[in-house]
C-alpha cells in the first residue's frame, strides 16, 4: 500500500478534503445536540412560565417572554454548574441519585442512561478501558471494540467484555465476550477509537500498534506500565 505522499495529487486533495469535513461534523454533532436540548429546556421553561406570570405581568409579549425565559434557563444551568462543584452540592446529586436507583423502572434508564454519557464523556472518567481488535462477526474478518471489563468463566477462563460500537452512532452496539486469548490490545487512544466509530472508519490511523493488555491513556501509552511494543500492523493482526 502507497503512503499519502506517494498517492496522486487529486487523492491527497480527496483525503484532504474528506478529512476536514469529517472534523467538522464531529464538532458540530456535540454543538447540535446541546442546541437541541437547550431549545427543549428554553421552550419548557417558556410555557411554564407564561401561566405564571401572567397575574403579576398581564399579558407578555413574545419577546419578552423569550428573554425571561432567556435568563431563567441560564440562571438554571450556572446553579446546577455550581451546585455540582462543590462538596455539598455532591452530596446532594449522590443523594439524589441514590433516591432514582431505588425506583424500579427509573433506575434502570437512569442508571444505563448515565453509564452512556460517562463512557463516552471526555473528562477522564470514560468506562472504556481500551482499543482492541477483534475477529467479529467471522474469522479472519476483525473489528474494533472498547474494552468495559473482565470476568472468569466457570472452568477459569480469563474473559474481556468488549463492545463493540455501530457505525455512525457509537451509543448503540453490542456487549460480546472473548476469551484473553483472541483480544488484540492496540495502541490507539479511546478518543481516537470513538472517532473512528463515528467517522466510519474515515479518521483511522493508517498504522497502529500493538501493546501489551492494560489501560491506556489518551497519548497512547499503557497507565502503569511499560510502553506499548513498537510492533506496527497496517490492516492485518500481528501475533
Amino acid at each position: 500500500m502507497k503512503n499519502l505522499a506517494e498517492q496522486p495529487v487529486s487523492t491527497r486533495v480527496g483525503v484532504h478534503v474528506r478529512n476536514r469535513l469529517m472534523s467538522g461534523v464531529l464538532v458540530l454533532i456535540p454543538l447540535a445536540i446541546t442546541v437541541f436540548i437547550l431549545r427543549l429546556l428554553f421552550n419548557w421553561l417558556t410555557a411554564f412560565a407564561r401561566p405564571l406570570l401572567r397575574p403579576w405581568l398581564g399579558e407578555l409579549n413574545e419577546t419578552v417572554l423569550a428573554l425571561i425565559a432567556l435568563v431563567v434557563t441560564v440562571a438554571v444551568l450556572y446553579a446546577v454548574g455550581l451546585v455540582t462543584t462543590h462538596l455539598v452540592g455532591r452530596r446532594l446529586i449522590h443523594f439524589g441519585e441514590s433516591v432514582l436507583l431505588r425506583l424500579p423502572i427509573v433506575k434502570t434508564v437512569y442508571s444505563a442512561s448515565k453509564q452512556v454519557v460517562d463512557a463516552f464523556s471526555a473528562t477522564g472518567k470514560s468506562s472504556f478501558e481500551a482499543v482492541v481488535m477483534v475477529e467479529y462477526p467471522r474469522r479472519g474478518a476483525y473489528t474494533i471494540g472498547f474494552v468495559t471489563g473482565t470476568m472468569t468463566d466457570p472452568d477459569g477462563q480469563k474473559l474481556y467484555a468488549v463492545f463493540v460500537a455501530t457505525t455512525p452512532n457509537p451509543t448503540s452496539g453490542f456487549l460480546i465476550l472473548f476469551p484473553e486469548t483472541d483480544v488484540c490490545f492496540t495502541d490507539i487512544p479511546v478518543e481516537d477509537g470513538i472517532k473512528m466509530i463515528v467517522s466510519g472508519g474515515m479518521l483511522a490511523p493508517k498504522r497502529f500498534g500493538r501493546r501489551a493488555r492494560g489501560p491506556v491513556g489518551a497519548a497512547g501509552l499503557q497507565q502503569g506500565a511499560d510502553a506499548p511494543e513498537q510492533r506496527v500492523v497496517e490492516g492485518e493482526r500481528v501475533e
